[in-house]
């Protein structure tokens, strides 16, 4: 099931618990993965919109309360940890370290990440730490 299908099926629980909190969460998130023609943006496009909200989140650039936070995360699937992205690089780490620069150092690490749920920050962060 799509994710605003599975809002709009919370959102009526929500109503009923008078969880104003929730509530005004979904609604919120309904409104916004719905396009003006009343089409529901897809899954992907969906995680990456709250996934942004997310890194604002954690920089202070946002206006979304503590639980708001946590409510998105709710929503949005985890993404590997430092090690967890060290670990699935290890095949390729020599051709990291080889590369003349960070930049296609770092696009053959997004390469080999591929279709996996990753912060673009922790993979720098491996990837500065192989090549030094």
């Amino acid at each position: 099931m799509a994710i605003v299908q599975r809002m709009r099926d919370q959102l009526k629980d929500a109503m009923k618990a008078r969880d104003t909190v929730r509530t005004n969460f979904l609604r919120y998130w309904i409104a916004q993965l719905t396009t003006g023609s009343g089409e529901e943006v897809p899954d992907d496009q969906a995680i990456k919109k709250m996934r942004g909200i997310l890194k604002e989140a954690r920089g202070g650039q946002t206006a979304f309360s503590p639980e708001e936070i946590t409510l998105i995360e709710e929503w949005v699937p985890a993404t590997l940890s430092r090690e967890q992205i060290a670990r699935e690089l290890a095949s390729v780490s020599d051709q990291i370290k080889a590369a003349p620069k960070d930049g296609p150092a770092m696009g053959l690490a997004m390469k080999t990440l591929a279709g996996k749920d990753v912060e673009s920050e922790d993979v720098k962060a491996v990837v500065a730490e192989l090549r030094a």
